[in-house]
């Protein structure tokens, strides 16, 4: 009998290790967010949805590019259970200066976005969980 539960807990202990990042419920985050994206919100304030938009794509190696009424910005972004990190972020020729610039704005949530949650409408960039950014699946 012991053996049989020793025999029991070493597999469940191996099959934790060698499957311990395997996401069983729903699909990850990662695939999700794979895509074009628009920014309806950021910091509370929600975007004129008549003026430019502000869009961002991202690719399933990790890159990301993104289009404001300045340019094209680029940057890396990485995912892990309901969170999200971006890195390397590249602004267009947008005035960073200039604290009411939209893409500045952004740029600023994106670097504290540390979580993200998947809702019926899009996704919630967060930090400290509170929203910092919307992002809506952009019609193609």
């Amino acid at each position: 009998m012991s053996t049989r539960i020793t025999t029991t807990l070493a597999c469940f202990l191996l099959g934790c290790t060698v499957f311990g990042s395997v996401v069983f419920l729903g699909v990850p985050l990662s695939s999700r967010l794979l895509g074009q994206w628009r920014v309806v919100q950021v910091f509370g304030d929600k975007l004129d949805p008549g003026a430019s938009p502000l869009t961002i794509r991202f690719d399933k190696d990790g890159k990301l590019v993104g289009r404001s009424k300045c340019g094209t910005f680029t940057g890396r972004w990485t995912t892990g259970p309901d969170q999200v990190r971006f890195q390397g972020m590249v602004p267009s020729g947008c005035d960073r200066n200039d604290p009411g610039a939209l893409e500045s704005r952004l740029f600023q949530a994106m670097s504290i976005a540390r979580e993200a949650r998947v809702e019926k409408n899009g996704v919630l960039l967060m930090h400290q969980g509170k929203p910092v950014a919307m992002l809506v699946p952009q019609q193609t």
